[in-house]
Parts: C-alpha cells; structure tokens; sequence
C-alpha cells in the first residue's frame, strides 16, 4: 500500500489541477535489503548476502564500463551523454559533455506498480511538509546551493533527531550517494538551519527524514526542487 496527497499543479493551465505526491513510509538502506535477505527461514547467511551483492554490484559497473546496457526483471540501464555537440567534428569534451547512466523499471517493477494497491491520504496528516529552500550564503531562494554553505527549510512537522543515524537532512545525488548533514544550527517543527555539506558538483535531491511525535514511524518528506551545485 502506498499513501498519496493531492498538491496544486503549477504547470497547468487551470489553476484547480492538481498531482500527487507519494508518502514512503520509510527509506530502506542497502544494509536494510541484506538484512531482509538473511531474514528467518532463508537459510542464508549475513556473509552471503554480502558476498553476492557486492559481486552483483562489480559485474554491473564493470559491464556499463566496458559498455553494455543492462536489461534485468527489476531495472534496465543504458548510457547516454548530455551537452550541446558544436557540428559533426566535434567530440566529447569533459568540460562541456557529460556521460550519464540512465535506468527505468524493468518487467518486474512495471509489474509491482501495476499490481500495488495506493490510498489517498489528507495532505495536513502527512509527517513532513516542506515549503522552501534557501541558501544563505547565495542569499536567494534559488535552486543553486554552496557546498559548505548555510541552507535553511521551511515547512511543517521537521523536527528530528540528530542523533539518530536514520534521522536528518540528506542531499541524495544523480547516483544515488546520499550525504547527511551534520551540523544543525536551528531544529524546530517549522524551521532547519543548518550547514550544508561538502557537495561535488552536480544535481541533487534534498530530504527530510524524522520520526514524529508519538510515532515510530520513519517519516520522509522531500523538496520538490532538484537543487544544483556548480
């Protein structure tokens, strides 16, 4: 089951549209999958679960290094190369290009989205609500941020715990690689000031993970802007 809430869509015309926004009930980590699969019953072992993921893990990146394209039931991958080539001669230039890897669902997880059930849920019940973003060291709301810089969020319900490792402020990039921040100057239900992480340059999806009041539930909530470091 996958709850959802209905927010106004700026992109179109009519300003009663409206798109939905998915509520995971919580981000599970690579160690939270291999421990899945050493659940009770499975017969194997921490050390094999590892062993094969880690192999899994070295045959794909080799192979999409050596550049072959991966089709699998739960995900297909394929290279592609972004930037503006200037005529027939020109070639790939790191400074101006950049190879990417693409991936989209594979006959499984087209499968699973078919088949999992979703429920409409209240936006005002939704753990995390976040309003905006802003770089202070920019001094602009701008989706441009500094690496090292200092960031701050507006909304509802982003209180957390700093302590705990499963709680915090991540800014996720392009391959996955999520970075959490460590240093929080102000941490309340509406606002989180806080030093924004050493970032390489690239794109980046911010979230906000937090365990609310009375729940034990991870809850996430994520700005709906991609934020850019140059």
């Amino acid at each position: 089951m996958i709850e959802y809430y209905l927010d106004l869509n700026p992109l179109t015309e009519n300003p009663d549209d409206c798109s939905a926004r998915t509520l995971p009930i919580r981000v599970l980590t690579r160690s939270d999958i291999l421990e899945e699969c050493c659940a009770e019953g499975t017969g194997i072992t921490p050390y094999e679960a590892e062993s094969i993921f880690k192999r899994i893990e070295k045959v794909i990146a080799e192979s999409l290094e050596k550049g072959y394209s991966i089709n699998t039931p739960l995900i297909n991958i394929s290279p592609s190369i972004s930037g503006v080539f200037e005529n027939w001669n020109d070639s790939f230039d790191p400074n101006r290009h950049k190879l990417k890897f693409n991936a989209t669902p594979g006959v499984l997880l087209k499968k699973v989205a078919e088949e999992t059930k979703v429920q409409k849920t209240d936006r005002r019940t939704s753990a995390i609500d976040i309003y905006g973003f802003k770089d202070h060291t920019i001094g602009s709301g701008s989706e441009i941020i500094t690496s090292g810089g200092i960031g701050e969020l507006k909304g509802k319900k982003l209180k957390l715990d700093p302590a705990d490792s499963t709680q915090g402020i991540f800014f996720i990039a392009e391959d996955g690689k999520e970075t959490r921040v460590a240093v929080y100057v102000s941490n309340t239900d509406t606002t989180q000031i806080f030093q924004i992480p050493v970032l390489g340059a690239g794109k980046y999806k911010l979230q906000l993970r937090c365990i609310s009041k009375n729940s034990k539930k991870l809850s996430v909530g994520s700005f709906e802007k991609v934020l850019t470091v140059e």
